[in-house]
């Protein structure tokens, strides 16, 4: 099979070689497969000794090794396996340097990880400073992405993350989610009835956003959900209801700074939301 040039063709596989890295490990195969991309599994012994309660560390040989028993009975191409001493985004982000990679998979928790915590320093590194988009694999199962929400704050920037999720998803499965400003509403009596007259233009707003990043014949493919409050919050909220299986959100908004906006919305979301992540570069 020929491999399409829409698709990413190189996917980096960061793991903990921990219990629960399967989940990711399982999401980068199958997407390996699906599009037929070259895959690379790094893995990052941590240069800190063990306390003396806990089992050593393995050495390089051990972890390569462990690293291919694992995938080898799931994923029958070449694939390599970088094993380095140093901190863990450290080492993920220096071998997606040095590779022409197209996507970042990792998990949510583990030993050493990629983070103990959905807000582990190596994984919020990899959001912050990756190149290339990081998928956060959170959820068990190998169906492909069928529900997908991409959030937006209607910037320029954060076209990109609506024009990579229209590259590797199908339209109809896509809902564009924004959270529109409804100025002093909470000093108001009629709150609700305020935010509703809000929301035809905010509806506007974002159908022409999406023409202007897609095309109009793509942009009525897609569902729009327009809502106030705490973008993070009521995306999470959303997913939750709606079953989503993938958000999808950049790291870049009105401001250009990351952190700020959809940045900050994009880390909130690695929280908050049930399902898997994609936290997309601008």
């Amino acid at each position: 099979m020929t491999q399409s040039p829409a698709l990413p063709a190189h996917i980096l596989f960061a793991t903990d070689l921990g219990a629960r890295s399967d989940r990711a490990q399982d999401r980068a195969i199958r997407l390996a497969r699906d599009w037929n991309a070259k895959l690379t599994v790094v893995h990052a012994l941590d240069t800190l000794d063990a306390p003396n309660d806990q089992p050593s560390r393995p050495t390089a040989e051990g972890a390569r090794s462990r690293a291919f028993s694992l995938l080898r009975e799931q994923f029958d191409k070449d694939v390599e396996v970088v094993v380095e001493e140093g901190k863990p985004g450290d080492v993920v982000l220096q071998a997606a340097e040095a590779r022409p990679v197209d996507l970042i998979v990792t998990g949510i928790a583990g030993n050493d990880p990629i983070a103990q915590s959905i807000f582990g320093s190596a994984t919020s590194k990899l959001v912050r400073k990756a190149a290339a988009p990081v998928l956060v694999v959170k959820k068990r199962g190998l169906e492909p992405y069928r529900r997908i929400v991409v959030a937006t704050d209607l910037s320029a920037a954060s076209a990109a993350s609506l024009r990579l999720a229209l590259r590797l998803f199908d339209p109809s499965a896509i809902t564009l989610f924004h959270v529109y400003e409804a100025p002093f509403s909470r000093f108001l009596e009629e709150r609700d009835l305020y935010e509703q007259k809000l929301k035809p233009g905010a509806l506007d707003d974002v159908r022409r956003f999406a023409v202007e990043a897609a095309g109009e014949a793509v942009a009525d493919q897609l569902h729009v959900e327009v809502v106030t409050g705490d973008a993070a919050v009521r995306i999470a909220d959303y997913a939750a209801q709606m079953d989503t299986d993938l958000v999808v959100a950049g790291t870049q908004g009105r401001s250009g700074i990351v952190g700020v906006l959809m940045g900050s919305v994009a880390l909130a979301l690695l929280d908050e939301v049930p399902c898997d992540v994609m936290v997309v570069p601008a």
